[in-house]
């Protein structure tokens, strides 16, 4: 290695997104400000507020033990309808004593969907591209059983053996493609802080 690592990195969505840091004793009221901003004007469903709090604490906690870093939800609409999305930014250390396969031997292990390598501003990435079903009982479902699009960019970090991984995803399946683009604008974004 012959340069200093990246000291972070910028990342922009779109206005309409809510970022919540995944920090135990910070995620709690960013959720609670979220449901609050969500159900704006509604205040006859203190049962639903409370499932959504519940549910997208579950799902930070979730995230949070897999080495996420932040979340940010879509608070997009078209009309009255949520247009429900998802980004979760975690950090992957390397292999305890190693460090990580080269992507393109990554990209030989990948079963499922659509994978490829592709250049971002921020370094040569691994691109996963798939459709599937949830498990009922994992926290991140939300209780969501139709098909959800994942689209999921992994970049080494410059200078260090560990990657960044970008987890997208949409339970939105008529606007899965449109979603995948914006997913990938968004990756297109990502910047190295040195």
């Amino acid at each position: 290695m012959t340069g200093a690592p990246p000291s972070d990195y910028r990342l922009a969505v779109p206005g309409g997104w809510f970022r919540i840091a995944l920090d135990p004793e910070l995620w709690e009221k960013r959720v609670a400000a979220f449901v609050e901003d969500r159900f704006r004007g509604i205040d006859n469903v203190p049962h639903m507020k409370r499932d959504l709090r519940d549910q997208l604490c579950a799902q930070a906690a979730s995230a949070y033990a897999s080495g996420g870093t932040e979340l940010y939800l879509s608070m997009m609409t078209a009309g009255n309808v949520p247009l429900a999305a998802s980004l979760v930014v975690f950090y992957v250390p390397p292999p305890p004593g190693g460090s990580h396969p080269p992507l393109e031997q990554v990209l030989q292990t990948v079963t499922t969907g659509e994978a490829e390598l592709i250049d971002l501003p921020a370094g040569t990435a691994l691109r996963h591209h798939y459709r599937e079903r949830p498990h009922p009982n994992d926290p991140a479902s939300m209780g969501i059983t139709t098909l959800v699009t994942h689209l999921n960019i992994q970049v080494p970090v410059p200078e260090t053996c560990g990657h960044l991984l970008l987890a997208f995803s949409t339970p939105m399946e008529p606007l899965a493609d449109a979603f995948t683009e914006l997913f990938d604008q968004i990756a297109r974004t990502l910047k190295w802080v040195p």
